[in-house]
């Protein structure tokens, strides 16, 4: 299960009920209010997510950071697979309590440097893409970013791979100016 939000500021205020007060102050830690902001909508999403889906209270859903930094979801005391992505004014987040999985979301906007992370993993992750096909281009990248996520691996070496079984795999969703990408193996 996943969702997202490609206006975050707006859905903030029906999130705050979602965010926990340790989560809030935390999320004060941050000097930046678009990260603030995207530190909140991510935690209080993801909670509110996992509850209304399956039916828990906002308390017996644990948000904590494991050492890699990734997220940690405990939902009524067992270990659930999640990811949190955020770019902008955007927000995506996905959760399962079996199932590994990995999320991004992207702005779809011309990336510097994008004609030579295309030439660089043409062989890789990028085999067939033209540099100007924006979409394509964040098809592959949100793809390489949810897997990285999932693997808590280094997207470097995702990129060298040949991407077509990750594609087989993989749903994507545009709204607005995003693309969000849900990776499940």
């Amino acid at each position: 299960m996943m969702t997202f939000t490609t206006d975050l500021q707006a859905l903030l205020p029906q999130l705050s009920p979602w965010l926990s007060e340790t989560e809030a102050a935390h999320a004060l830690t941050y000097q930046h209010p678009a990260r603030q902001q995207q530190y909140q909508g991510g935690r209080a999403l993801l909670r509110r997510l996992v509850c209304e889906t399956h039916g828990y209270p906002p308390e017996q859903v644990h948000i904590s950071r494991q050492p890699n930094g990734a997220p940690l979801l405990q939902v009524d005391g067992a270990n659930w697979y999640c990811s949190i992505s955020h770019t902008a004014n955007a927000v995506a987040v996905a959760a399962h309590p079996s199932q590994p999985l990995g999320i991004d979301i992207e702005q779809l906007k011309p990336r510097r440097r994008q004609d030579a992370i295309i030439a660089q993993y043409q062989n890789g992750f990028f085999a067939g893409i033209d540099p100007e096909d924006l979409e394509g281009f964040y098809q592959r990248w949100t793809l390489a970013e949810a897997v990285t996520k999932l693997e808590q691996g280094l997207l470097l070496k995702t990129l060298r791979r040949d991407p077509s079984d990750y594609l087989k795999k993989a749903e994507f969703q545009r709204q607005d100016h995003c693309l969000t990408c849900l990776y499940r193996p």
